[in-house]
């Protein structure tokens, strides 16, 4: 882990952010002023970026890479709950809330960020309105999704809860390859089965059975998606 050369900064804000996330969604001096903020940190996969429960008061800004946000449920179980890429803003609702840690950020491969101390954070707010309607913008779609897929878990059979978290994934995290779409970074089977709300069993025989239907590669390290619109109907996404 380690800080790197603020000279990054103005080619970063040329990189094409994804259109979800914080970056993308902002003016382009919003963003520069953003990016101009806190210290680049690298960190390597599996490393902790925040725990669940800290005190401290400082967002982290994804520059590359992807980070795995989880929780810890009072059983002590650990449940992943969203991933997060670049362009995205973590830790701020410690931050603007002036709470403690809602959850761990782990990375899931090489990640680069911006680590902003909470003052700036709230200081670049105050002084960039339409940055704060890009927050907010941000919040309602986390908002919008944990509802989604809350309401899964009422109304939908688990196949079709699998299908429709990798269509989800796949659409903000997954790449065009010669193969079908796949996942920029790895998801274990457990870590899929935490973001559906089944048991592992359940993601394993939905998998194969995916596999089987040739929605889904084979023998791949990663999740590969050969037949988007395929999962898609599975998922019950095309009314």
């Amino acid at each position: 882990m380690g800080g790197t050369d603020d000279r990054r900064r103005p080619t970063l804000n040329r990189e094409p952010w994804p259109a979800h996330s914080l970056l993308g969604g902002m003016r382009a001096r919003d963003r520069e002023a953003l990016l101009g903020l806190g210290t680049e940190v690298g960190y390597r996969p599996h490393q902790r970026l925040l725990r669940q429960g800290e005190d401290h008061r400082h967002a982290m800004l994804v520059l590359a890479g992807h980070v795995k946000v989880m929780t810890t449920s009072e059983f002590g179980r650990d449940l992943l709950v969203d991933v997060s890429g670049p362009g995205d803003l973590l830790g701020e609702m410690a931050v603007l809330e002036n709470e403690r840690r809602a959850a761990t950020v782990i990375a899931g491969d090489h990640t680069t960020v911006r680590v902003v101390p909470g003052a700036e954070l709230e200081d670049f707010l105050e002084r960039h309105g339409e940055a704060c309607v890009a927050v907010a913008r941000m919040l309602s779609r986390r908002l919008r999704r944990l509802h989604d897929r809350c309401a899964d878990l009422v109304v939908c059979p688990a196949p079709t809860r699998v299908a429709r978290v990798l269509v989800d994934l796949v659409g903000a995290h997954g790449r065009r390859t010669a193969e079908g779409w796949a996942l920029t970074f790895p998801l274990p089977q457990h870590e899929l089965a935490s973001l559906a709300g089944v048991a592992l069993t359940t993601v394993e025989k939905a998998l194969r059975d995916l596999r089987d239907d040739g929605v889904l590669g084979v023998g791949s390290r990663r999740i590969v998606i050969t037949d988007l619109a395929g999962l898609r109907r599975i998922g019950l996404l095309d009314g």
